[in-house]
């Protein structure tokens, strides 16, 4: 074997230009640059370790790894690396003595002597095998032994590989095809486990994902050589004298520097052209295509010396050539060839391929021309039968080349053949890199057209952590340079994640200044100990950037933005810029309430992540007030950031920030932690969470902004610290629009009583462990102060007498109090602060213990709910249950009832028995040893109609404690851990006794998908469950479809789960409901449309679908695409929020085709114009619009496409509408019922609303709900007496009839009801207001701000203006 290898492998050949220049392999070997990669979340990332010993290759914390990758682009080395390293083990380990002081790399030989043997396999030539053992016998036993010796060798073989440890190499996966898609791997049998595998390929290969990260153990980069430089010398020695080398070598690394050639050197295979085309006295400028131009030329020559030039060269770079023109055909030929084996052809024929190949595409006729030039190659491979001789190209890249050379000779073949290729294989967008990058250097044109279409597929890759985003950023920026240095410019190739460094940041910001309107990631990463240090540039690409600016004003798909650096500066367009910081980020947020007019700054943003970058204060802060107006989730970090205040009025301070994250909702909810780590969170309800090192200069960004919740927090168990004070509680007192604040402190200190005083908060939890230096008058003044506060939450470690007068008197609706230890009680104290709380419906107790006193200060309360919580995720301990059961009884009002249950006691149910509460709760671990007790307490509650079980673990002593309960609604949800198949037939059991049950909601988890089971035969008429994150498989599909069929009487069926789960929609299948609820999660790239639809269309009774979903896709309108239901509604997931409607075109189809539809119900989330086309002459009767945009109406921007498309609804009746403003609508004359709400209204409006109603040719009744203000935030309130007029004269016309005209006033002084009023005569059927989801929004959205509001109910007739 190792004579085969000596022979094999012991020669390269150190010029492509020339297949007779070969050395030893040993002479001319340079040691690789070899960096390690480890594994991060979902993708392998380069580290800096460089890699220097084959020790670290097959170790890793002295462990052996079996399945090593190293990966390397196109001529890297990594053939050469193999064959140094088998040659390295034939030599031994006397092979190489090094001295101790300079260990060269990869010297250390014994590391290769543990093993017995090292097979090298060449993976080209063994496509469509994938058993290990049978590529070693045919390349290599069949090598040695003659054909009546190869049996007993192939034993002996077998033998070695069960019991040796040995090492195989496998060069080229990439150029490795196995048979059918099964196989991704070449593969050991299980016996040959001792066998470690070395595997060579380019990066895309594992990139594409079929090769899973379970089966890399180790992973390398290889980036070429490690001294390119020493190399070239090298080569220029065998090419040129001795005497001249010194002179020469000078010379050439002056020509490296001039033409930027230094980072191809880095590829062996690059270098080598590069020094002998220098050494022929050809200068080359950078270009690959260049250089391959020059290696075609260099082949050709040898098959054919006859020279001529072209006259009309098919590309500027084949103007000096001179052996190309007579051989054009011959290179037609050979271009077609390559580029129909690549894209045509089967993979496995691909690489490798037979005579027939060639004499499809007439090779044959000029094979001598192809094998004697060396731009193919042959080998003829033994089999049982015959030999025959297999073709290649001379390497892989040669072949791209061509490919690219036909492409850009034919274009039609990118929207042809490569347009199929690219869609027939997802990844292929990658594997196509080289010839991408060859055609930007031939044709630009077309690169940027084939770009485009790559960037189509590479979008279809959601996976945020696919290293793919990265690999696309390298491709399409090798691409660029390609071009640049062939002499494009104007280039326009599509590119959407940016990965900018020091080495490629002016390159690739050329790029993006194309791009940005379609940038989705942009992450700059400077150096700072040295910013844009001798940066690559492209060669043609010589300009000098002393500043380079990434302005973000037109980036509207902007997901994530990344910036790291001393030297990056975040600026609006009107600061000035300093060259101290060569990169420029320009963000011009201005003040959105301020400017409505200006587009959206960055609306599409998830993620920012500042790291060590300089940016002004007031930036920041608008940076904070752009995030509060978003209605989506969004998240910021910002690591040891500098700031400097420069707004006006600002004193001129900078300071550096410890680590903040911010993650923003779009309930304006902020959620602040302090402590040694920073995190600040910004909520989809508009809420930010900090932690952070140090609070300097925090407030002062917090100060005035938009937050409706404020929540200050440590992280873990701590409380967060407040060094300054007085901002702290000036930056408070700026929050005009705050409705809740949470504060958890160590300690609480005299600044948050100093904060409190005049805050319009509704609610407030005070956390510490203790009161520290409490001044009790002041904390009674900051409590007393707050008019509108509704709900108080108090949680120390022992709550003292001073809390308890500081509450006394409070007009609240809600307290909690919380306590880790209850102790002597002051029972007397607390009493009388329950007790002159006249307003308390809702009571929170917490603690790890009772005691007696406590029960007796909560006797006889009028309170509505009581919750009996734990401490800190522990059940309260209840240890005086019959002084609990005599407070109970007394609660004569008392209707709901939550218990946090670990584990009961003795006496611990009987305390709640004969309660005459309807709703009850019981949530924990719900360990449940006395269930007789629970059984007589369930029993004992006559008027319960709804439980509700929350358990942490299974709990088989409660679900048999329920037995034959009289409950209409019962709710089972927790990760019901420990869930048994024997715990099905109890639950079953007791789910069967309860005649009356009529709902059910179920949750169900991976590991309790028994639970389903339990559904069989069940009366029940309405069913929910939560089926979250569950590995579907054929036999828990058949398990929920039995389930769910069995459900005879069952109309109503809610589902939440993933939207990508075949199991779960094929489960639905066939079922008699009436009503159909879907709640889908996930992504929606993996929507089993077909299946879903299917299903939706099996189910023949259907009337009623509601899909509850953030963002729609195609892939969901066609599921539902003609089905026969009368009732559709569309909103937001658990509709928080509205569905985002972005393929309109689609949902338009949908809509369409649905014939049987009579009533549609859409929450909006943004409108848009294509929303309201997708309206367009419905057959619908009645038509629901609501906005959840921050509970407002629908900001109706596009009027007339609305108002075009309400008219087009010729059978519409009823209409409901929610606005934020009043619009003049084109009402259809079928119109019967209009329900209208406006969050704001003018006098003048609500005439000119009525008199348009009025040209109906028939009689409308109208229900109009409207606040009396011009704006809501901020609230500008209009006069009641504004309005009266208006009624007064309605009221005279003849032909309307006002039946109710309302009026809900706020008091002037501090009060916390509103008045109710009618204006005018009131028909008795139009006294009650019908609350549907629709009023109860719009009245929340309303009552926040304290805004009167008018409810009118008006029946108008034809010409009642007259």
């Amino acid at each position: 074997m190792k004579t085969l290898y000596s022979n094999k492998l012991n020669y390269v050949t150190i010029s492509p230009l020339d297949d007779n220049s070969d050395e030893k392999l040993r002479d001319v070997y340079m040691a690789p640059k070899m960096m390690a990669m480890r594994k991060d979340k979902k993708a392998f990332l380069k580290t800096e370790k460089q890699v220097n010993t084959y020790k670290e290759v097959f170790l890793t914390d002295n462990t052996v790894n079996p399945r090593i990758f190293i990966q390397g682009e196109a001529g890297s080395g990594k053939t050469t690396f193999l064959a140094k390293l088998a040659l390295d083990w034939c030599k031994g380990v006397h092979g190489y003595i090094a001295s101790d002081n300079s260990a060269p790399i990869f010297a250390d030989l014994d590391a290769l002597q543990c093993y017995e043997f090292v097979f090298h396999i060449t993976l080209r030539n063994s496509v469509n095998q994938f058993d290990v053992y049978t590529m070693i016998k045919k390349q290599i036993m069949d090598s040695i032994y003659t054909p009546t010796d190869r049996e007993k060798a192939y034993e002996l073989v077998s033998e070695i590989m069960k019991h040796q440890r040995c090492l195989i190499l496998l060069d080229g996966l990439d150029e490795w095809t196995g048979p059918g898609d099964q196989h991704n791997l070449p593969t050991l049998v299980v016996d040959h486990i001792k066998c470690v595998m070395l595997i060579s390929t380019r990066p895309w290969k594992l990139a594409d994902g079929k090769v899973k990260h379970s089966d890399i153990d180790a992973l390398f980069q290889l980036e070429g050589i490690n001294e390119p430089l020493a190399l070239s010398k090298t080569i220029l020695s065998r090419l040129i004298d001795k005497e001249e080398l010194e002179i020469t070598f000078s010379a050439f690394t002056l020509y490296v520097d001039k033409q930027k050639l230094g980072e191809l050197l880095s590829s062996p295979m690059m270098l080598s052209a590069i020094v002998c085309s220098y050494a022929d006295g050809i200068e080359l400028k950078g270009s690959k295509c260049e250089i391959y131009i020059l290696l075609v030329e260099s082949l050709f020559k040898k098959a054919n010396s006859d020279k001529s030039t072209f006259t009309h060269p098919p590309f500027p770079l084949f103007t000096r050539t001179e052996h190309i023109q007579p051989n054009v055909e011959n290179l037609n030929r050979l271009a077609e060839m390559a580029f129909h084996l690549l894209f045509v052809n089967e993979r496995e024929n691909a690489i490798v391929f037979s005579i027939t190949e060639l004499k499809k595409f007439k090779i044959d006729e000029i094979k001598d021309f192809a094998l004697k030039s060396g731009i193919l190659s042959a080998q003829r491979t033994a089999s049982a039968l015959r030999s025959t001789l297999s073709f290649m190209f001379i390497h892989l890249s040669m072949q791209e080349f061509l490919a690219a050379y036909h492409i850009a000779r034919n274009a039609n073949r990118i929207d042809g053949i490569i347009s199929i290729y690219l869609n027939r294989h997802p990844k292929a967008y990658l594997d196509i890199s080289q010839v991408f990058i060859f055609l930007c250097g031939l044709d630009i044109s077309y690169a940027e057209k084939l770009s485009r279409m790559m960037h189509e597929q590479h979008a279809l890759d959601t996976n945020e952590y696919s290293n793919n985003k990265n690999m696309c950023n390298g491709i399409v920026l090798a691409g660029y340079r390609e071009a640049n240095a062939n002499g494009y410019s104007d280039i326009a190739l599509k590119l959407s994640h940016f990965y900018c460094d020091n080495n490629n940041i002016i390159d690739l910001h050329k790029i993006w200044e194309t791009n940005a309107a379609n940038a989705i990631v942009l992450n700059v990463n400077i150096d700072d100990t040295k910013p844009l240090e001798n940066p690559r540039i492209s060669p043609g690409n010589d300009e000098c950037a002393s500043q380079i600016t990434f302005d973000l004003h037109s980036c509207l798909e902007l997901t994530h933005l990344k910036l790291s650096g001393r030297c990056i500066l975040g600026k609006d367009s009107a600061s000035v810029g300093t060259l101290e910081f060569p990169v420029c980020i320009i963000l011009n947020i201005a003040d959105p309430t301020q400017c409505t007019e200006l587009p959206p700054v960055l609306p599409s943003i998830k993620e920012i992540d500042l790291t060590s970058v300089t940016c002004s204060c007031t930036w920041l802060r608008s940076l904070l007030s752009m995030m509060l107006t978003r209605n989506c989730d969004m998240n910021c970090w910002l690591y040891d950031c500098h700031l400097t205040a420069c707004g006006e009025g600002e004193v001129n301070t900078s300071y550096t920030t410890g680590h903040i994250w911010l993650t923003v909702h779009s309930k304006q909810y902020l959620s602040i932690h302090l402590s040694d780590d920073t995190g600040l969170y910004v909520y989809q309800n508009k809420s930010i969470s900090i932690s952070f090192t140090d609070d300097t200069g925090l407030w002062e960004i917090l100060h005035g902004l938009s937050i409706k919740s404020l929540s200050l927090h440590g992280l873990g168990e701590s409380g967060c610290r407040v060094n300054h004070e007085k901002s702290f509680s000036q930056t408070i007192a700026s929050l005009s629009k705050l409705e809740e604040l949470d504060i958890t402190m160590d300690e609480l200190t005299p600044c948050v009583w100093d904060a409190l005083p005049g805050l319009n908060i509704k609610s407030l939890t005070l956390s510490s462990r203790e009161l520290g230096e409490l001044h009790a008058e002041s904390l009674t003044q900051s409590l007393s102060s707050l008019s509108k506060l509704e709900e108080l939450d108090i949680v120390m470690d022992e709550l003292t007498p001073c809390v308890w007068e500081a509450i006394r008197g409070l007009n609240i609706k809600s307290l909690t109090l919380s306590s880790k230890e209850w102790g002597e009680l002051h029972a007397e104290s607390l009493t009388q602060l329950l007790s002159s709380l006249k307003r308390l419906e809702t009571l929170g107790i917490g603690g790890t213990e009772d005691s007696p006193g406590l029960w007796k200060a909560l006797k006889g309360l009028n309170i509505k709910s009581l919750i009996l919580d734990g401490w800190k995720g522990v059940g309260l301990g209840i240890n005086h249950s019959q002084s609990l059961s005599q407070s109970l009884s007394s609660h004569m009002r008392l209707q709901k009832l939550g218990i946090r249950v670990d584990e009961d006691i003795t006496g611990f149910w009987e305390a709640f028995y004969g309660l005459n509460i309807k709703k009850l709760r019981v949530y924990g671990k719900c360990r449940v040893k006395y269930k007789e007790s629970l059984y007589h307490l369930l029993q004992s509650l006559t008027r319960l109609e709804t439980l509700s079980i929350d358990a942490h673990e299974a709990c088989p002593g409660l679900w048999e404690a329920f037995k034959g309960l009289s409950v209409k609604s019962l709710t089972i949800e927790g990760e019901n851990q420990g869930f048994e198949l024997n715990h099905t037939e109890l639950l079953s059991q007791s789910l069967s006794s309860l005649t009356l049950l009529e709902t059910l909601d179920m949750e169900v988890w991976e590991h309790s998908t028994g639970l389903w089971e339990v559904l069989h035969t069940l009366n029940i008429k309405s069913l929910s469950l939560n089926l979250g994150y569950i590995r579907w498989t054929d036999l828990r599909t058949e398990s929920l479809s039995q389930s769910l069929a069995s459900l005879t009487r069952l109309e109503t069926l809610t589902i939440s789960g993933e939207i990508d789960r075949n199991g779960l929609w094929a489960a639905l299948h066939g079922l008699s409901i009436k009503s159909l609820s879907l709640r889908l999660i996930g992504k929606c790239r993996g929507l089993p449309a077909e299946s879903l639809y299917q299903s939706l269309s099996s189910l023949t009774q259907l009337d009623t679908l509601c899909i509850e979903r953030g963002c729609d896709c195609p892939g969901l309108w066609e599921a539902v695409h003609g089905l026969n239901i009368k009732r559709l509604s569309l909103s937001g997931f658990m509709k928080h929020t509205g569905i985002d409607v972005k393929h309109a075109v689609s949902l338009s189809n949908t809509l369409a085709s649905l014939t049987q539809l009579e009533t549609l119900s859409i929450d909006v989330e943004h409108e848009s114009p294509g929303l309201w086309a997708a309206l367009h002459g419905l057959n619908i009767k009645s038509l629901s619009l609501n906005g959840v945009w921050k509970g407002s109406g629908i900001d109706v921007k596009h009027a007339k496409t609305f108002s075009q498309s309400l008219s087009s609804l010729t059978q519409l009746e009823t209409l409901t509408l929610h606005v934020h403003t009043y619009i003049a609508l084109q009402v259809p004359q079928s119109l019967k019922n209009l329900n209208i709400y406006y969050d704001t209204m003018l006098p003048s409006e609500l005439r000119e609303l009525v008199d348009s109603l009025a040209t109906c040719t028939h009689t409308i009744e109208s229900r109009l709900e409207f606040g009396c203000a011009s704006s809501v935030d901020p609230p500008e309130g209009i006069p009641i007496q504004e309005y009266i007029p208006v009624q007064q004269e309605l009221a005279a016309r003849k032909n309307d009839a006002v039946k109710r005209f309302r009026i809900y006033e706020w008091p002037d002084s501090a009060g916390y009801a509103m008045s109710v009023r009618d204006i005018g005569d009131v028909d008795d059927a139009a006294s009650d207001i019908l609350e549907d989801d629709v009023y109860k929004r719009f009245a929340k959205y309303i009552d926040r701000y304290k805004i009167n509001r008018i409810s009118i109910l008006i029946e108008i007739s034809p010409g009642s203006i007259s």
